[in-house]
């Protein structure tokens, strides 16, 4: 499980779309599927926390 304490993209109804990877050396936008970030690559190979579940707040 990962924390992104940055805000979040929302939709229309407040609902959260795609946050910033929290992991070092990515920062990529990136969609939440079900709760977890869609697979997104860096420098050219899968990033390791796709498919992680993510938890939004603030630090």
């Amino acid at each position: 499980m990962a924390l992104a304490p940055e805000m979040p993209l929302l939709d229309d109804e407040g609902r959260v779309m795609a946050v910033r990877c929290p992991s070092a050396g990515c920062g990529a936008v990136v969609d939440l599927i079900n709760g977890r970030l869609d697979r997104h690559f860096v420098r050219g190979q899968k990033c390791r926390m796709s498919g992680v579940r993510v938890v939004v707040g603030e630090e």
